[in-house]
């Protein structure tokens, strides 16, 4: 079996406040004695400021294998450049592999648009990584391929599902897609398959098409924790207490 821990949205702004969250988020996942890798499903900075990516990736564990994608509030170039003063491979599509999975991240941001999109070439790269995987396979994107039940949110997620829905269909190997972006758990299916999205770190989204906030920053944050066996998927998402901040 494999373990992941699912993480999304921490929006750092270089803020205490945002990086006490993501601590304990992942302070919950290291008391976990057997995670096996880290997916961090997009918006990992608030402005895509490289102080906010510096922060963000002087902060994610260095044990445990993590793969991170761009979401909206990303900016292409600054997040490649802060990856490399980081010391690590710069990429905004990639992939892992963890025991018989690969993840594989998809860069569906489009730089100061909400709305995300896969380009030709990032379609490209998830098929031959797909196929080449040595087991099953997992999709790691920011956007939704689908709604949420929120009247604003749900205009702001992937474009183009019908390309990811030719991707899925046309490989076996794919089991599931692992999503960010509406700072809510999501458990949904998709062209066949899972679709589980991770709560929100910086907030939560709140209920019923609220706006004004659309979500609430006092909202505990959570996580998602995937286990994969062969090619099922169990879900647990979990929301932090007041005393783990």
């Amino acid at each position: 079996m494999t373990l992941i821990a699912h993480l999304s949205d921490p929006h750092m702004d270089t803020s205490p406040h945002r990086l006490r969250r993501l601590e304990a988020v992942l302070a919950a996942v290291s008391s976990l004695p057997d995670v096996d890798a880290i997916v961090l499903s997009g918006d990992l900075a608030d402005h895509g400021a490289a102080e906010e990516y510096a922060q963000l990736f002087a902060t994610l564990p260095a044990d445990i294998p993590t793969i991170v994608v761009p979401g909206n509030h990303d900016h292409s170039e600054t997040m490649l450049h802060s990856q490399a003063q980081a010391g690590l491979n710069p990429a905004l599509s990639g992939f892992i592999d963890v025991g018989e999975v690969r993840v594989i991240g998809l860069d569906s941001h489009l730089d100061a648009r909400v709305e995300g999109h896969l380009t030709p070439d990032t379609i490209d790269f998830a098929r031959h990584a797909a196929s080449s995987a040595p087991g099953t396979a997992l999709l790691a994107l920011h956007h939704p391929p689908v709604p949420v039940g929120h009247d604003v949110a749900d205009g702001w997620n992937l474009e183009n599902t019908s390309d990811l829905e030719a991707l899925i269909v046309g490989n076996a190997r794919i089991i599931g897609v692992l999503t960010g972006h509406v700072h809510s758990a999501l458990a949904a299916s998709f062209a066949g398959v899972p679709v589980l999205g991770a709560p929100g770190i910086v907030s939560t989204m709140r209920l019923g098409s609220r706006l004004n906030p659309i979500a609430d920053d006092t909202a505990m944050p959570g996580l998602a924790i995937h286990t994969i066996d062969g090619t099922a998927i169990r879900t647990v998402f979990h929301y932090l207490s007041p005393a783990e901040l």
